[in-house]
């Protein structure tokens, strides 16, 4: 067999193989799954806010990032974007027929029993993100816990972490996963 035939019966398997595991709804998210720009509860807001205790802020969303510098009590600061990482999807077995919504234009998904969707991360108001064969499904469901009802089977909740981007008045700029130490996050306040 040449080059060029061994290329296109690769190509042509890892097609079949792709294909099959998304016609068979069995594709997970991608892990680490990285929604930027997310604020991930009811009235999350991105504005000035101000440092409720001292927080470090690191060069990246990353626990081993580089300190850049760190905000003192009582400064005001800008909260500019984001990112919620999920680290462990929360599989959600569908048990009786279903519609969520998907994210990108609101139009309904209707799931069926069997079907399994993976639970991102709490987005507010009891509204979850979910992966559904490569799309992101966001309704309100207000799955907290792990359970049985006659919706669906909750057998794991998502491991996730929220970072946000901050900008101090001296034009430093860095991440913390450190939120609760900041007030005027929560725009219903």
């Amino acid at each position: 067999m040449d080059t060029r035939t061994s290329l296109a019966l690769f190509a042509g398997i890892t097609w079949l193989l792709s294909f099959g595991a998304h016609a068979g709804g069995t594709d997970k998210p991608p892990i680490p799954y990285l929604d930027h720009g997310a604020c991930p509860f009811e009235c999350c807001t991105y504005r000035e806010w101000t440092a409720a205790k001292e927080t470090v802020l690191r060069k990246d969303f990353n626990d081993s990032a580089p300190v850049v510098t760190t905000i003192k009590q009582g400064e005001k600061v800008q909260g500019l974007t984001g990112v919620v990482i999920t680290t462990k999807p929360g599989p959600v077995k569908i048990l009786k027929t279903q519609k969520l919504r998907r994210e990108k234009d609101e139009k309904e998904v209707t799931l069926q029993p069997g079907d399994v969707i993976y639970n991102l991360h709490y987005v507010g108001a009891g509204f979850d993100k979910f992966w559904f064969r490569g799309e992101l499904l966001v309704d309100q469901t207000n799955i907290r816990k792990i359970e049985k009802n006659e919706w669906w089977e909750i057998t794991d909740l998502p491991t996730w972490v929220w970072w946000a981007k901050v900008k101090r008045s001296n034009g430093d700029v860095g991440w913390t996963k450190e939120l609760k130490n900041f007030r005027h996050i929560d725009a219903c306040e």
